[in-house]
Order: structure tokens, then sequence, then C-alpha cells
């Protein structure tokens, strides 16, 4: 599959998943665990992390008690904020979050409190299908009308990918998208089917698990594919982001602003965390990803698995930090009204 790569010496391999010897000193029988999900109940980011969740558990030595608590505020921040400053760094908090707190500390106001370096990565477990679709009864028909006239859509937080991903958009394609903040993965999909909005910049995969019958009813039109992915029924025909855009400057830009989601829904603990539990829960993340039957009930609810290992993810992360300056001030130039407004 094609599909977008950023500092392609760093990212255009991804490691193999292998099975890590667990460390004979973690036990967390008897503890429970507190799974910080960084976006709303019904999200993407929380059927995947909730499907994944048994399987984990199985595979942790002592299978402890895991307990979720869904933080979507400022489109995820708040969660990854939590886990940062307020997780314990004993095993018993782990994270789980969309795109938009990744870019948020290296396109963004640089407001944050915390540092991604500092994370410990698990892994993660699929990649970015982003389209921008709008509903059927929608007067936008296609890109030439989104650029006539404003186009709402329904976003979460101003740091989210559904807010930032949609200001890019229009800088790159001369569009007037919208975006309305302060829904959460949930009710951001409800606004669409109530038509409070004309669509919304989403994965492909969250509308196959959280709303299948807006494809199998052809509810909804998409306008563009973020990136070069393979060709789907749903997609056949339908413009890539990247074929759209004309110039070397535009695709830096639009490079830089998908690394992170190389690296879709990625799993990890706070910083501090010690190394022999970052390998006992790369281990038994490792393990699941490869198990058929998470993966075959992964298929029956169509979440798409591109597992990265903690590893890689730590390499992309690394590699959005040492982007050119003039690539990152373009992406920043390009989203600062929404993270105004």
């Amino acid at each position: 599959m094609a599909r977008l790569k950023f500092m392609a010496a760093a990212l255009a391999t991804c490691a193999p998943l292998f099975a890590l010897p667990a460390s004979a000193q973690v036990n967390l029988a008897g503890r429970t665990v507190n799974v910080i999900v960084a976006g709303g109940v019904g999200g993407g980011v929380d059927l995947y992390m909730r499907l994944l969740l048994p399987h984990l558990r199985q595979n942790l030595p002592g299978q402890p008690i895991m307990v979720v608590q869904n933080m979507p505020g400022g489109g995820g921040l708040q969660g990854v904020q939590h886990v940062y400053n307020l997780g314990a760094a004993d095993g018993t908090s782990i994270g789980v979050t969309p795109a938009g707190p990744i870019k948020e500390p290296v396109m963004g106001g640089g407001r944050v409190n915390y540092d991604l370096r500092r994370f410990r990565w698990v892994g993660s477990m699929t990649s970015e299908d982003t389209v921008c679709l709008v509903w059927h009864t929608s007067s936008i028909k296609n890109l030439d009308d989104a650029r006539k006239r404003d186009v709402p859509l329904s976003a979460t937080g101003a740091a989210s990918n559904s807010t930032l991903g949609p200001m890019l958009y229009n800088d790159l394609l001369g569009t007037r998208f919208k975006p309305i903040s302060g829904y959460d993965g949930g009710t951001s999909m409800l606004a669409v089917e109530r038509q409070e909005v004309d669509g919304r910049c989403t994965t492909l995969s969250s509308v196959r698990t959280g709303q299948p019958h807006w494809l199998t009813n052809n509810f909804v039109r998409i306008l563009f594919t973020v990136s070069d992915m393979e060709e789907t029924p749903e997609t056949k025909g339908v413009p890539s982001l990247r074929s759209l855009l004309k110039t070397d400057a535009d695709i830096k830009a639009l490079d830089f602003f998908g690394a992170p989601d190389e690296m879709q829904n990625p799993v990890f603990l706070p910083p501090g965390t010690p190394d022999d539990i970052v390998q006992v829960y790369r281990a038994a993340f490792n393990k699941v990803m490869a198990d058929p039957t998470y993966r075959a009930e992964a298929a029956a609810r169509s979440q798409r698995l591109e597992p990265l290992t903690g590893e890689r993810v730590t390499e992309i992360v690394e590699a959005m930090h040492n982007a050119a300056p003039e690539v990152v001030a373009r992406v920043k130039r390009a989203t600062t009204i929404a993270r105004q407004q």
C-alpha cells in the first residue's frame, strides 16, 4: 500500500513485531491498571482500545484488572496530559491517543505540558486512513463546491486531527472547510448524520466500525483521501490529497503533518516507567498483534490492523522533532487559526 512517508530514511521500513522476553520480576497480579483513552466513548480510538484490552490483559503477568476512563477533552489533550503528569510509573497507568495530541507539541503553539519523547511507547495498532466526507444530502458535491462556500465539519478539540487537518487542507487546496470543535468521537459522527454539519474528516476505519451503514447505504460522499491508501470499494475513483498538490513545498508540508498518522492509536506508559515494565507491556502488545483470534475479532469489527512496535513509534516521534524548521513553520501557519478559536 502506498502511504505517506515522512523522513523516509527513518520511517520507510516498519520494524517487525517480535516477542520480547517478559521480565521475571514484573507481576501485576491483584493490581488495577488505569487505562486512559484520549477520546470519547464510541469513537475510533475508544473502540480499538476496548477490543485490545482483554487480550492485552491475558498476556500481562498476573492478568491485572484494567479499568477504562475516557478523557476526550481538547481533542484528547486532557487524557495525554493526565498520563504524563499523574500516571503512575509502576505499570498501573497506560494511555492511548488519536493523532491530534501527537501533532500538537510539534506543530502547535507549544503550550502543552508534556514531552512526547519522554513517554514510554508500547506500540500502535493501525495507521492513518483519513478521508474527508460529506453527508449525501449536502450541496457539496465535489472539491470545487468546497472552494466556493464554507463547509462546516464536526470536530473534537481545537488541537485534534479533525480540526487541524481541514485547516491544512484549506491551505493546500483552497477549500473552505470550517471545523466546529467541541464534539467527542461519537457525537461528532451523530452531528453529520443529524445534518448539523456538512461532514467530517475522519478515518475510514472509524466509519466502518462505528457507522458502517453510512457506507453500505451510500449515505456519505468521500471528497478525497488524505493518504495514498490502497483503493477500496468505498474510495474507488476518489482522488488522494497528494495527487492534488502542485508543489514540492506542499508535499513536504503534507508529509510532515501526516507523520504521526503512521502510528494511529498508539499505546503508551508514563515517563519514568522502568525498562522491565516497558518490556513486559511491549511483549504483551506484540503478542496480541500477532494473535489470530484477536485479528479475527478486529476484522469482524472492520478494524484495520497495521501495528508498529514501541521502538518504531519512538523513532517516528524523534523524526518529527528533527523536522526542517521551514516545513514546521508552514504547517503551524496553516493551522494557527484553528488553535485560536
